[in-house]
């Protein structure tokens, strides 16, 4: 049996809008940037490395969802295969260097894409 918590989260899911799970998206990637950053520090780099893991399947999915029919799509791919080069280079030499290169421009594409949604929604009332 479902639990409440349970069917909330998914019906809360189920009624974003496209940007809003953008964000969410981003905002877990970011989360478990800081997280693995965490984990390093306290050398427990297996953790850390599960969360990096996380992140690149986060944009390997955003990657893969891309609509080629628009012209940013293709500076997005590169841009989302990029953080996840980083995010091996991170994890492969316990680096919290290779993060801190990629968290500033993660974060400044989900307070973009907030914006947008926010833009959207508002031309849409």
């Amino acid at each position: 049996m479902i639990s409440a918590f349970e069917q909330y989260k998914k019906t809360s899911v189920n009624t974003m809008t496209r940007g809003e799970l953008l964000v969410l998206l981003y905002d877990e990637a970011i989360k478990k940037m800081n997280m693995s950053k965490i984990l390093m520090e306290n050398n427990d780099f297996e953790n850390a490395s599960i969360n990096l893991e996380k992140c690149r399947k986060i944009f390997n999915h955003l990657i893969v969802t891309l609509d080629d029919n628009y012209a940013i799509s293709k500076d997005l791919r590169e841009m989302y295969m990029f953080f996840n080069k980083e995010l091996i280079l991170a994890s492969s030499m316990k680096s919290i260097k290779n993060i801190d290169n990629i968290l500033p421009l993660v974060k400044d594409l989900r307070n973009t894409w907030e914006e947008a949604d926010k833009i959207s929604k508002s031309a849409k009332n």
